[in-house]
């Protein structure tokens, strides 16, 4: 259907661009300047429009330069800045990361994205022939076929329930997962925010419900951290993962895997390490030689959220996401495939087109606007994805709109 004009009174539209309060350090959603100076962190990009926050983010200069002098540094004389120096410092990005989720410093480790982080958990998770693991045909295909080859490997089971699109309100979602659970379920994959439409999931909720028939589960949070203003501890998950490198704006190949501390001991790590590190979280840490200059740039990258503020961040994202959304309103040519009433989204918003492939149209945006965006092609739907940024602003979504409208007259 049509985008109805009422979403963008009752969603975050409303409550948010036109709220008198301030946040942030005095920063409105919808004043332009400010913002402005906050985009000033990024380099510019002449020609180019970045609305696709939702695969990586590019970071910030400050981010990048800490990054490239720790890189520069080690590469010069390894045996003094990368092993007496710098590796020794990650406990210092350790405590930082679990002070800003909000988890026990002795829960966390150091990963390279969400994969890795949740890889380890599902691969290595004790589950015997017959047990089931439930999740979502909505989840990260990577993660899924992690799921296949356990199956294939150990003879578990996988139900993979089929959420609709839009999201439905929250006591809906829960019922749904709640109806397939099944005597042999022992463990749950759970989207924080699903990556394909953007659509919040009530995972506090649905983790507590879970847990309450004996389920554990685990929380696919990349992009939840960072992007959301509520703390990954809140969600009260057994396992939670997350990459560094989308929302908030670390170095490329830089993630978080939380793991309760009672259920430590009983998951194998993806790679082998000593017996006596059973109950220690950095057993998932055993890759041999890394590099430490990605990981050293989380502590900016910190800096920098927390500065600009998650709430004020949150906000803003919502009303560029709102904004260009409310163009389409009664379009129909356009057709919202993320629920944005009732804080069930952030900044990410799919669009379905009726009658045109969203593949020849992210392509023509890219190739003749400049302009990029994410084609989703699922089984069960297809659209365009927009995900923008802190340094977009309203006139970038404008540049948007437009472009996109020609495509459409095509």
């Amino acid at each position: 259907m049509p985008l109805p004009r009422r979403v963008f009174l009752a969603g975050g539209l409303g409550g948010l661009a036109l709220s008198p309060g301030v946040r942030g350090g005095g920063r409105r959603p919808d004043d332009e300047g400010a913002w402005a100076e906050v985009a000033a962190a990024w380099d510019p990009t002449p020609g180019k429009l970045n609305l696709e926050s939702g695969g990586v983010q590019a970071p910030t200069r400050a981010v990048d330069q800490a990054f490239r002098r720790a890189w520069d540094a080690a590469r010069r004389l390894p045996p003094v800045h990368l092993v007496r120096e710098q590796l020794p410092r990650l406990e210092e990005v350790r405590s930082a990361l679990a002070a800003a989720a909000g988890f026990p410093v002795e829960e966390v480790a150091l990963v390279r994205n969400t994969t890795e982080a949740l890889q380890n958990v599902l691969l290595g998770w004790p589950l015997a022939r017959g047990d089931r693991v439930l999740t979502s045909t909505q989840d990260y295909w990577r993660l899924q076929e992690g799921l296949d080859q356990r199956a294939e490997r150990d003879g578990i089971g996988i139900d993979r329930i089929r959420l609709p699109v839009p999201l439905p309100p929250s006591q809906e979602v829960v019922a749904r997962w709640l109806e397939a659970v099944r005597p042999e379920t022992r463990l749950a994959l759970v989207c924080e925010v699903v990556n394909l439409t953007g659509q919040v999931l009530p995972v506090a909720a649905l983790t507590a419900a879970l847990q309450a028939r004996g389920v554990a589960v685990v929380v696919d949070g990349a992009h939840g951290f960072a992007h959301l203003d509520s703390s990954p501890a809140s969600l009260g998950a057994d396992a939670y993962g997350t990459s560094l490198h989308k929302w908030l704006g670390a170095p490329f190949g830089t993630g978080m895997l939380r793991l309760r501390q009672d259920r430590l001991a009983d998951v194998w790590p993806l790679f082998p390490s000593a017996s006596r590190r059973r109950d220690d979280i950095r057993k998932f840490e055993s890759l041999g030689t890394i590099a430490a200059a990605p990981f050293l740039g989380i502590l900016p990258a910190l800096d920098w959220w927390r500065q600009v503020g998650p709430a004020a961040k949150l906000a803003r994202l919502r009303f560029l996401r709102d904004h260009w959304l409310a163009t389409f309103a009664d379009d129909p040519r356009v057709r919202l495939l993320t629920r944005v009433e009732e804080r069930a989204a952030g900044a990410i918003a799919t669009v379905a087109l009726p009658g045109r492939d969203p593949r020849s149209v992210a392509e023509e945006l890219r190739r003749e606007r400049g302009i990029f965006v994410r084609a989703i092609v699922h089984p069960e739907f297809t659209g365009l994805r927009v995900a923008p940024n802190l340094h977009n602003s309203v006139a970038d979504l404008d540049r948007f709109v437009a472009a996109l409208r020609v495509c459409l007259r095509a």
